[in-house]
């Protein structure tokens, strides 16, 4: 663990040092700080699973599991990394306050709250209650990647939808051209100046 934030350190100092014309609060910034080690930490768990499944051993007849079923086999390579690439996208948005990136929070949040109501209402006794008797390991895993998914994900997906729907969330992902006051408005058009007045 503390290798891997070590290694994360100089990606956050980078992206806290990303220039930007308009102030960053603190809620933006530990919502994208919290995407970013949260995409490393499930892809280092899908690295593990995914040469846990390579290195398994060969059937009776020789065959490997991604020859058995490629279809399958290419799902898990592709799709885990395709989505947590794009979280972290979604947060480096975030830190460069980019206005789609409010909205994939967003999105990102629905979905996740929408997966965790899903677990408690449809399958609590499979997440919550540890079985007496004896299960296999994959039911085991399973379940531990349920019970970790609700009680991670559950809280910070309300949060994300309540802090990007705050309106002062929602002025700094304004455009830069919206924040000028009306001054600016009412100001000399066509880029000309007023031409100063001659003292007598």
């Amino acid at each position: 663990m503390r290798l891997v934030l070590f290694r994360l350190q100089p990606l956050l100092s980078s992206l806290q040092g990303m220039p930007t014309s308009r102030p960053r609060s603190a809620g933006v910034t530990a919502a994208a700080t919290f995407a970013i080690l949260g995409s490393f930490t499930a892809f280092s768990v899908w690295g593990y699973m995914f040469l846990n499944l390579v290195n398994l051993p060969a059937d009776e007849q020789g065959h490997k599991l991604y020859q058995l079923n490629p279809k399958i086999f290419l799902l898990i390579a592709l799709v885990p990394p395709s989505v947590i690439a794009a979280l972290v996208r979604t947060a480096i948005g975030l830190v460069q306050l980019r206005r789609w990136a409010r909205i994939g929070a967003m999105v990102w949040a629905a979905l996740a709250l929408f997966v965790s109501l899903w677990l408690i209402a449809f399958q609590p006794f499979e997440t919550f209650v540890i079985p007496e008797h004896f299960v296999s390991q994959v039911e085991s895993v399973r379940q531990l990647f349920a019970i970790s998914f609700v009680f991670m994900l559950f809280p910070v997906s309300v949060w994300w939808l309540f802090l990007f729907r705050m309106k002062s969330v929602k002025a700094q992902f304004a455009p830069e051209g919206a924040e000028q006051g009306p001054a600016v408005a009412a100001g000399p058009r066509n880029g000309t100046t007023p031409a100063p007045k001659a003292v007598t």
